[in-house]
């Protein structure tokens, strides 16, 4: 019996001991794990090529920066040197230069006689000092200075039209030039000047324009104050004329009352 009684607590204890294995729980998991692992990989191989793609880029920006400074070291400032180039080759006296006279000079240069024998190239007829009977009369100058005011200052303009057309030309050549020379910079230190450039070459062809314009301007300013004048003179005229009426009859009314009349017969 005690045999027995010790063989089944030996049984007991060396069953409580068996572990229970599931095979198929097993490769589950395995093959969780393993998959697990690859993704894993992938992600930082992953990380690793971006990671390079970023040291490529940085390696390409240090590059750059060394080929600016490079730049800056030979060639200067291109923000500096752009002004420096304008000057240079463009000239200071170009940026500044006018073009024609003066108001104040083509009113004093303004020539009533030329005025009066001037023909335009034959369009106007010469303006002679004769009457229709074929006798000479002496004109007043004075009274066609502002005509001739008005066609010095409309030479003016031709000129001005003449001189700034010219440099037009000449500019939009320049311009041309320069933007191919911007199609071929090499550096942005080129691009930069070439850029500041054409800013300039810009700006002067509308200032050219706008001279233009001031001359066409200064035309009609003078043709306005001729019109003005001779509305002023008409006025002038008829105040003068009513003035005239009131003190003739005056004079009339001052002699008819210091006149005395006295019959000296008196026949029915």
């Amino acid at each position: 019996m005690k045999h027995l009684i010790v063989f089944l607590l030996l049984a007991s204890s060396a069953c409580a001991q068996w572990i229970v294995n599931d095979p198929v729980n097993t490769a589950v998991n395995s093959a969780v794990q393993a998959g697990q692992a690859a993704n894993h990989l992938a992600v930082m191989r992953e990380w690793a090529q971006q990671l390079e793609s970023l040291n490529r880029q940085l390696r390409q920006l240090e590059a750059q920066l060394a080929v600016q400074s490079r730049i800056r070291d030979v060639l200067g400032d291109p923000s500096a040197a752009g002004a420096g180039v304008v000057l240079r080759d463009l000239g200071a006296g170009d940026l500044a230069r006018s073009y024609g006279e003066t108001l104040a000079a083509a009113r004093r240069l303004a020539n009533a006689v030329d005025s009066l024998r001037r023909t335009s190239d034959g369009i106007y007829r010469r303006l002679e000092d004769r009457t229709s009977l074929g006798r000479d009369f002496v004109r007043q100058d004075g009274l066609y200075l502002r005509y001739a005011a008005v066609e010095r200052q409309a030479d003016n303009l031709a000129t001005v039209q003449a001189q700034t057309d010219e440099r037009a030309a000449a500019l939009q050549a320049d311009v041309a030039a320069t933007l191919e020379q911007l199609r071929s910079a090499g550096t942005q230190a080129e691009v930069d000047k070439l850029s500041a450039k054409l800013g300039v070459l810009h700006g002067q062809l509308a200032r050219l324009d706008g001279q233009r314009q001031s001359e066409t301007a200064k035309l009609s300013a003078q043709q306005i104050l001729n019109e003005n004048q001779a509305a002023k003179e008409r006025q002038d005229l008829l105040e003068r004329q009513a003035a005239e009426e009131r003190q003739t009859l005056g004079v009339v009314r001052a002699w008819q009352d210091g006149i005395k009349v006295e019959a000296t017969s008196y026949n029915r």
